[in-house]
């Protein structure tokens, strides 16, 4: 037999913000601190680049190759010195 849950109150007009939040949720912080994007390394677009270079390499040759298998060749490209 299914347990006796309690159902949430709806009010009137179905679920409805708080007129004061102006329909959307608002992101809070504590302690009033401001929120900061999270930064990128530099060397991760460089990274990116090398590995589209040798999948569309790869890409001529080959119609079938998938993205996992340029990355594992540029790794071995990378660790050769070739890259």
């Amino acid at each position: 037999m299914a347990k006796n849950r309690t159902r949430r109150n709806k009010t009137a007009g179905g679920n409805r913000r708080n007129k004061t939040e102006g329909g959307k949720r608002r992101n809070k912080t504590e302690g009033g601190k401001r929120r900061t994007t999270r930064k990128v390394s530099k060397g991760a677009d460089a990274w990116r680049q090398s590995v589209m270079r040798v999948y569309k390499d790869m890409k001529k040759n080959d119609p079938n190759v998938k993205l996992g298998d340029a990355m594992k060749r540029a790794a071995e490209m990378k660790r050769n010195g070739e890259l």
